[in-house]
């Protein structure tokens, strides 16, 4: 926004102004992208803000791009630490489901384990029963 801090612009001007700057930069068809494709997927996630993010991760300006606007070689490490970071996030959603898919079938071992533990004593105090009335039909005879 390349306006003067000494000239008055009405609110309507600057509203209009911040407009044509989001339209140039390519601000608005990446979130309109990003939310369109949002409300075409059939599974949507539960938050939708970090699939907004993760569009416009996955669909922004390059590293190139970001350095020539912002003048650094900053934005290029930002963009490779970005990059960085999704491949992590991928790794680790995946290790997760692993870990997941693991605790349910931990779980079923155990509850397998308590059924047969509940039959086992069941049938041991069956045996021990057992065993007291023939003890004590052996002691009244």
């Amino acid at each position: 926004m390349a306006s003067s801090s000494s000239s008055y612009q009405s609110p309507e001007a600057k509203k209009q102004e911040f407009r044509r700057y989001l339209e140039k930069s390519g601000a608005i068809e990446s979130l309109t992208t990003a939310i369109v494709g949002l409300y075409e997927e059939t599974d949507r996630p539960v938050e939708s803000t970090d699939y907004i993010r993760q569009c416009l991760m996955n669909n922004g300006p390059s590293s190139s791009t970001l350095t020539s606007t912002s003048g650094g070689g900053a934005a290029a490490t930002t963009s490779s630490n970005n990059n960085g970071l999704i491949a992590e996030n991928e790794k680790l959603k995946k290790e997760n489901a692993k870990l997941k898919k693991e605790i349910q079938e931990l779980t079923k071992t155990v509850d397998t384990l308590r059924s047969n533990l509940k039959h086992s004593r069941d049938e041991a105090r069956g045996a021990r029963d057992e065993i007291r009335k023939m003890k004590t039909k052996g002691v009244s005879s």
